[in-house]
């Protein structure tokens, strides 16, 4: 083990509270979901008479509201949740920055495209999931809708968490109804006072993240193409997200296709469909271990969409097609910008996988 670097004592109470609020997150997100499942079923089974009714009444809500991710979710999330101060701390932490390459019509829905997923898509979440970075100023009467699976929204009080941020279930049905809906100001879906949804999808997912370490842009992307498919059948622009110093917030262990460490996490992950990354980031008195993110710029760069022609019953070379014009304008976002973001950029390419 290597020598721990301390933490100094004259930390403003800013950055503690910038710390504090980057941890808990990472708390909640790692063992929020098996916390409160316990606590569910301690409160269903120990709990008085007025505790278990409450216990049944929920178990009965989250079983007549499970169709829910399927269809829109709740909207844009809970305003004052996305807003909140302590999203600012933790957007603050890294910095975490959204960068606007061109406006967004609100009057179309869109494929957000984006990569890299590094451990647990940290970009992806502060951006699209809170206010944060500012994206309703950026690209207004859009709402953003990140996805993830769909077991997250069956765990008592986490579904709750979920949907408060705007998620939605990355169901195809799901994703397709988002696509779909429409964008009249005085459909009722609208009603909250947006036009029109941009659909988040970390396309790598958790493979991803067993390439995750300091300047390594391996993406899991050559043989993902459902995303392409659904962007056909529905006609919807894929727009490119690249996150600049995703990759930068943890380090892991060498563990190259092959080693001992590598077939064991592709075994777990093709068991469970969990990539157990073996991440090291800082620790709160110290910068040497832990589970908190290094301190590391976010760049957040939203590219140009790729436009896609509608197709009832797309044909896998219609899906290729775009699959490729795709990645290269991935490429070219990643290529562009890089010398802005990334210190030893001459020596950091994009490879996809």
């Amino acid at each position: 083990m290597g020598k721990i670097e301390w933490a100094p004592l004259n930390v403003p109470m800013r950055r503690r509270l910038e710390t504090l609020s980057t941890a808990l997150w990472m708390w909640l997100i790692l063992f929020g979901e098996l916390g409160m499942l316990i606590s569910y079923f301690v409160l269903l089974i120990y709990g008085n008479l007025f505790i278990k009714t409450l216990c049944v009444i929920y178990g009965y809500f989250i079983y007549t509201d499970r169709k829910i991710t399927l269809n829109g979710g709740r909207g844009q999330g809970v305003k004052w949740w996305r807003d909140l101060f302590w999203w600012k701390l933790y957007q603050s932490y890294f910095p975490a920055k959204l960068h606007k390459t061109v406006d967004l019509d609100p009057n179309r829905n869109y494929l957000f495209a984006a990569f890299p997923h590094g451990v647990l898509g940290l970009g992806a979440f502060i951006n699209f999931a809170t206010n944060a970075t500012g994206f309703h100023e950026k690209f207004p009467k859009i709402r953003s809708r990140p996805v993830t699976l769909n077991f997250h929204f069956t765990i008592p009080f986490f579904r709750e968490l979920l949907l408060s941020w705007g998620l939605v279930s990355a169901n195809q049905n799901s994703i397709m109804s988002l696509l779909r809906a429409s964008n009249k100001p005085e459909h009722p879906l609208n009603d909250d006072g947006f036009t029109a949804n941009a659909v988040v999808i970390v396309v790598g997912g958790a493979a991803e993240s067993l390439h995750c370490r300091p300047n390594n842009y391996t993406l899991v992307l050559r043989k993902r193409k459902g995303f392409c498919k659904l962007a056909l059948k529905t006609g919807t622009p894929i727009v490119p997200v690249m996150t600049f110093g995703e990759v930068d917030l943890f380090d892991q262990p060498p563990n190259p296709p092959g080693s001992k460490l590598r077939r064991f996490q592709e075994f777990v992950k093709n068991t469970t469909g969990i990539a157990p990354a073996a991440f090291v980031g800082r620790g709160f008195f110290q910068y040497s271990y832990g589970l908190i993110p290094r301190r590391k710029p976010l760049n957040t760069v939203v590219g140009a969409p790729v436009e896609v022609s509608q197709v009832d019953e797309p044909t896998n070379e219609q899906i290729d097609e775009v699959h490729e014009r795709f990645c290269r304008e991935l490429d070219m976002l990643f290529e562009t910008h890089k010398s802005r973001f990334i210190a030893d950029h001459k020596n950091v390419k994009l490879v996809i996988e």
